[in-house]
C-alpha cells in the first residue's frame, strides 16, 4: 500500500529512493489534465516491469490533482514501492521559444536499444538531465542520441519527426525510445511511417520538429551546422494539436 504525497510533504524511504527504481509521468493541466488516461496506462506499464508492487488507480489520482486546485501547470507523478508523489510546477515554455524553435545537437552517448529501460519513464534519468544540461550550456535547447547501430532514437527530453517531400517520418520504437505521449497522438491523427531513420535522413529533412507533453510541438531551426527553414506542415500538426488541447 502506497501513501500519496503532494509538493514538499516527507516520503518514506524505499528502493526508488536508495537504487533508482521507480516511474514518474510528467503531464500538462490546462483545465483538466491533457491525455490523462494515456499518461496512467504508461506509467502503470513501468511499474510492472520494474515489479514495483500494485497499479495505480487513474480515478484516485484524477481527484487528488481537482482536490488540490492544479490548472494551468505541469504535474508530476512519481511511483515507487511505497510512495506516490504529485508535484507541480509552472511550464517554463514561453510564445518567443515556439518563434524562435529549438536549436538541436547530437550527443555523443549511445541509446542502448536492448536495454528495458530504455522503452519506460523510470527515475534512473540522470543520463538524460546530463546530456541536456550540457547541451544548453553549449547554446542549444535539446539534444538528440544514435543508438549502437546509428539510428536516430531521440531526444534527452523529447520524440522526433521529420519530414520529407511531404512525408511524416519517426523513429519506430524498437530503435531504442520512449514511445511518447504526444508521439502518439501525432501518429493516431496524421500519416507516420516509423522507420530506422539514419544520421544522414535527419539532417537531410525538409523540416524537423520535436515534441513532449510540456512543450507540445516544438520546430526546430537547426541542427549542427544545417538550418531548417520550411515548417508548413508541423505549422498543420501544430494547430491541430492545439485545436485538441483547447
Amino acid at each position: 500500500m502506497r501513501n500519496i504525497y503532494f509538493n514538499e510533504e516527507n516520503i518514506t524511504l524505499d528502493e526508488g529512493l536508495l537504487f533508482g527504481r521507480g516511474a514518474f509521468e510528467t503531464i500538462l493541466v490546462k483545465e483538466e489534465p491533457i491525455l490523462f488516461s494515456q499518461h496512467i496506462k504508461r506509467l502503470n506499464n513501468a511499474i510492472e516491469v520494474l515489479k514495483i508492487g500494485e497499479k495505480i488507480e487513474e480515478k484516485e489520482l484524477l481527484n487528488k490533482i481537482k482536490e488540490y486546485e492544479i490548472k494551468d501547470k505541469a504535474v508530476k507523478i512519481l511511483v515507487t514501492q511505497r510512495n506516490i508523489i504529485i508535484l507541480e510546477r509552472e511550464i517554463n515554455y514561453k510564445c518567443e521559444d515556439y518563434k524562435k524553435g529549438f536549436k538541436l545537437k547530437l550527443s555523443k552517448v549511445i541509446r542502448n536499444s536492448t536495454s528495458s529501460l530504455t522503452y519506460i519513464k523510470s527515475i534512473n534519468y540522470i543520463e538524460n538531465l546530463m546530456e541536456n544540461q550540457k547541451a544548453k550550456e553549449e547554446g542549444y535547447n535539446e539534444v538528440i542520441f544514435l543508438n549502437e547501430k546509428g539510428f536516430v532514437t531521440e531526444g534527452s527530453t523529447s520524440n522526433i519527426f521529420i519530414i520529407k517531400k511531404g512525408i511524416i517520418y519517426t523513429p519506430k520504437v524498437e530503435c531504442g525510445l520512449l514511445n511518447g505521449i504526444l508521439r502518439s497522438f501525432i501518429i493516431n491523427n496524421f500519416i507516420v511511417i516509423e522507420k530506422e531513420i539514419t544520421l544522414k535522413e535527419l539532417l537531410e529533412s525538409d523540416e524537423i520538429f520535436i515534441t513532449n507533453s510540456l512543450v507540445g510541438i516544438m520546430k526546430v531551426t537547426s541542427i549542427k551546422e544545417n538550418s531548417y527553414i520550411e515548417n508548413n506542415i508541423t505549422k498543420k500538426i501544430i494547430s491541430k494539436y492545439k485545436e485538441y488541447i483547447g
